[in-house]
């Protein structure tokens, strides 16, 4: 039996509008990359994880999925980060070596694969590092990215303990002007966020997850007006980024369900990396407007703890979640109980295409996110040169493995000490 013994492991971790960390397996000259979801201290895991790959035969990606899990039992959640990172660089690994694509090897079918923008606001998100703090990159300058939210810098950007100030990026106006720009750009779906500050906000009301009656009146404006811009043919989502209590985010939809969004996104705290499930059943049972969550979540099996709250679409994220091999099983189980499986993505390009040869496999697969479409350089870094999105679709080639490769010249570009 042949075999495709793995001779290293590297790992690097560059800062983006988010932290990407990219991972190659080596198997002689041959490798294959993968990237890794956010989390502090990845780079610094690698030499552990090398020593545990060292030898072991590429082919046997489920041995080595066992070998990882039993090997970080004590060590948490972060670690997984990497451990999907590995996975996926072992699928673009084996599928290079066989000569096949990814989704080839998974057995998919969907050669097109949906994508929702994410437009942030009236204008682009800023870069935030791995514990979500604001960073100032030179990048951003002269690209359309938020400015002035925020009124302190040293809090998490997402949570109840940012203070911000509103200013007309979060006008109604704003946002169906960007709606209308991302529609004419050929995206089908939008998602906006709608945790943002109102003419109204008052800090006090936020710590506690609460929103006055005038500021969700102005939240349910915006929603307004986005769903006049862009009329009944584009799907439009609003993500509330885990802020609200189940009071607040209940009236939230009540307030916005007759504008018919796809869905509303983690309302509450109830899905972050300790989980509380049982809150989203009280929101499911109030809101017809269909919740989504899963970005927060690891591997089949928390996803199974939310089979009885309700939730209608998943949204795992496969960077951090388990890789592709987690990616087709939270997939599998989302399709027995016919649930939409929407993965949610903040990665560079390498993430993205692991996503969508996942996502070609998923019966029940809805759209896929895109995060990165303010920042300048998301799809230069990569080889052959290709448009990875067009007009809101990715195409899935004949490619061996995921199709891309990380550009290295370009990635050196803007990350000099980079080493893979």
């Amino acid at each position: 039996m042949r075999e495709l013994r793995i001779t290293d492991l590297k790992v690097a971790t560059v800062q983006a509008n988010f932290e990407w960390t990219f991972v190659r397996v080596y198997a002689g000259d041959l490798y294959g990359t993968g990237e890794a979801g956010p989390a502090p201290g990845l780079r610094g895991m690698s030499q552990h994880f090398r020593r545990l790959l060292l030898g072991e035969d590429a082919l046997k990606i489920r041995r080595i999925e066992q070998k990882i899990r039993w090997a970080t039992l004590y060590a948490g959640t972060s670690t997984y980060h990497l451990a999907s990172a590995i996975n996926i660089a072992l699928y673009d690994l084996v599928g290079k070596y066989l000569n096949v694509p990814v989704w080839g090897i998974l057995g998919g079918y969907r050669d097109e694969v949906r994508v929702y923008v994410d437009a942030h606001g009236g204008k682009g998100l800023e870069a935030m590092n791995s514990l979500l703090l604001p960073e100032k990159l030179p990048w951003l300058t002269g690209t359309e990215v938020e400015s002035g939210r925020l009124v302190t810098e040293n809090n998490p950007i997402h949570g109840r303990l940012s203070i911000e100030k509103w200013n007309s990026d979060y006008s109604p106006e704003s946002y169906a002007d960007r709606a209308r720009r991302m529609v004419a750009e050929g995206y089908t779906a939008i998602k906006f966020d709608l945790d943002v500050p109102t003419p109204y906000t008052d800090p006090r009301l936020i710590m506690s997850g609460e929103l006055s009656l005038k500021d969700i009146d102005y939240l349910a404006s915006i929603v307004r007006a986005v769903r006049e811009a862009v009329g009944d043919g584009v799907d439009i989502m609003f993500d509330l980024h885990w802020r609200y209590s189940v009071n607040t985010a209940v009236r939230i939809c009540k307030a916005i369900e007759q504008y018919r969004p796809r869905w509303i996104e983690d309302p509450t705290p109830a899905q972050i990396t300790i989980s509380n499930l049982d809150e989203l059943r009280l929101i499911t049972q109030n809101c017809t407007i269909p919740i989504e969550t899963g970005e927060n979540l690891y591997t089949v099996y928390q996803f199974k703890d939310l089979l009885n709250t309700g939730v209608r679409v998943w949204a795992p994220d496969i960077v951090k979640a388990g890789g592709v091999s987690e990616g087709i099983r939270i997939a599998e189980l989302a399709s027995m109980y016919d649930i939409e499986y929407s993965p949610h993505n903040i990665s560079s390009p390498i993430g993205t295409m692991a996503h969508a040869h996942v996502a070609s496999a998923a019966n029940t697969f809805g759209v896929l996110e895109f995060h990165g479409h303010d920042v300048p350089f998301w799809g230069d870094v990569i080889k052959p040169k290709r448009r990875v999105i067009e007009k809101g679709y990715i195409k899935l080639t004949d490619e061996p493995g995921l199709g891309v490769d990380l550009d290295m010249d370009v990635v050196r570009r803007y990350w000099p000490d980079v080493e893979l």
